[in-house]
């Protein structure tokens, strides 16, 4: 016979199911006499066929010795777990009452474990037997088999928090914390008991998921907060622990000008918006005192005209502008505004600001994680040869990670692919492919290849021509002639040289005509 574990999730009506079948099973087997007497060794637990035992803390867990014809049987705990003893229903989520005593051995067939300390816990089943079975080891005269299940209980999550003004500690109270408008209150996730895997902030209508959330407070008022840490991990038992922030967070006036807080951007329907550190008070026909340049491969500064100036829908930190001219991917915008009436809810007037530059919106095919590699290369494999292929935090044209090209004359060269994160192309669209590439200046090769595969379409980068020791964009065009589904993109190296890469891009052409 072979010995059997039979494991399952932590939740207490598995316990149950368990304990009904085994219940039926000595019920039926009671009157049964075996022809022929044998032994052997196993065990069932009501954990199935889970490889790790897991659950949280204050929950049980079922064992059965289901051994033949053993000449001794004892299962021993530790200190803080303790034997449970008497019907245990559905209802009954306090389990303290079936303790049967503080003895760490039982000689019963069947236990029910309860854990009242975290970490790695014990039960060991301890067996003897007068005659060889599987798994034993012979001590004496006997054979014995002594098994050990460990059992990682998961404390209850005791959320515990920091908060941060200007790095300094502000204490948990109902003490008001006053803060100007435009600037920041840190807060900061200590907590350590339970093994959380995740949390979240929600403070004056902001949410965040960060360990150290620095929340700006732009609007005027008094807000509150509350913090969840939890434990959702797949596999692992669930929990959660909540704390309502005492302290009222009241919004003040601000010392500081009235200025731009962050990147300018476009946005797909062609706005662009431009965020600030306060709330704008109301106002009317303020266009003409904004001016936006757009230069490109076919215009040179050009001056384009703002058709309406208003803040953003339900947010009034920021401020988005219509042109009266469509604009493209391949322009180059700069705002300024020379000075209106525009002010904050707490009346500072808005500083006036000259030529800054609009980020313009991308329709980017391929993931940022994927193809910037802040997933460590996970998408990525290396296809063939013997040179080398890495994700490293050497250096990064953004994020941390790029991913590294080593062919050296020792090697045949090398070629990755992003197997992992396919994508698709449509047929007669034009689509601009742009990358990061660095060049280590002790390189001298003289080209690498790109390729769309599987349809093996070739595109040659010539290494004479790119500045070394520094981050270069390079770029292609591509139109396929018809729909090309689940493309990979495979670099080549095959000349000597070292080669970093990061940011990828793929998106339909977008030059002004």
């Amino acid at each position: 016979m072979i010995s059997t574990k039979i494991v399952s999730g932590s939740y207490k009506c598995t316990h149950y199911l368990i304990l009904f079948f085994l219940m039926v099973f000595y019920g039926c087997s009671k009157e049964y006499i075996e022809p022929n007497q044998f032994s052997d060794s196993g065990w069932y637990t009501s954990q199935f066929r889970e490889k790790a035992f897991r659950i949280g803390i204050n929950d049980f867990v079922s064992f059965t010795d289901v051994s033949k014809n053993p000449t001794s049987h004892l299962w021993i705990i530790n200190d803080g777990s303790f034997f449970l003893k008497g019907k245990i229903t559905a209802q009954d989520s306090l389990l303290d009452q079936f303790i049967s005593g503080t003895e760490l051995r039982s000689p019963e067939k069947s236990v029910n474990v309860l854990f009242k300390k975290g970490g790695l816990q014990q039960v060991r089943l301890y067996n003897t037997f007068s005659e060889k079975v599987a798994n034993s080891e012979k001590v004496g005269n006997m054979y014995v088999v002594d098994t050990t299940f460990t059992v990682d209980v998961y404390d209850t999550i005791v959320a515990n928090i920091q908060i941060k003004q200007k790095g300094v500690v502000v204490p948990l109270s109902a003490d008001t914390i006053y803060v100007e408008a435009g600037q920041s209150l840190e807060f900061i996730d200590l907590t350590t008991i339970g093994r959380p895997d995740t949390r979240r902030w929600t403070i004056g209508g902001e949410v965040s998921t960060d360990s150290a959330a620095t929340i700006v407070f732009k609007k005027m008022g008094v807000f509150s907060g509350k913090f969840q840490s939890s434990r959702t991990g797949q596999h692992i038992p669930g929990d959660w622990d909540d704390i309502e922030i005492p302290n009222p967070i009241k919004v003040i006036p601000s010392k500081s000008p009235f200025v731009i807080s962050g990147e300018i951007i476009e946005l797909a329907n062609e706005t662009i918006e431009i965020p600030f550190n306060s709330e704008f008070a109301p106002f009317t026909n303020q266009q003409q005192f904004f001016s936006v340049a757009v230069s490109g491969p076919k215009l040179n500064g050009k001056s384009f005209s703002v058709r309406s100036v208003s803040t953003k829908p339900g947010d009034a930190t920021k401020l988005q502008l219509q042109l009266s001219d469509k604009i493209y991917g391949s322009d180059v915008i700069t705002v300024s505004y020379a000075g209106g009436n525009l002010s904050s809810t707490d009346s500072r007037s808005l500083a006036s600001f000259s030529n800054q530059k609009v980020v313009m919106h991308s329709s980017n095919l391929l993931s940022s994680q994927e193809f910037g590699f802040e997933n460590g290369g996970s998408s990525w494999v290396r296809a063939d040869g013997d040179g080398a292929v890495s994700f490293t935090t050497d250096k990064a044209s953004s994020g941390r990670y790029s991913m590294k090209l080593v062919k050296t004359a020792a090697n045949n060269g090398v070629h990755a692919e992003s197997v992992g994160a396919k994508f698709n192309l449509k047929a007669g669209k034009k689509y601009l492919f742009k990358y990061n590439i660095w060049v280590d200046p002790s390189t001298t090769g003289n080209g690498l290849n790109f390729w769309l595969i599987p349809n093996w379409h070739q595109f040659f980068l010539w290494i004479p021509d790119i500045a070394k020791g520094q981050w270069v964009t390079k770029s292609f065009e591509y139109t396929p002639g018809a729909d090309e589904n689940d493309r990979v993109l495979r670099i080549q190296a095959y000349e000597d040289g070292i080669f970093y890469f990061d940011d990828f891009y793929v998106g339909e052409s977008d030059e002004r005509p």
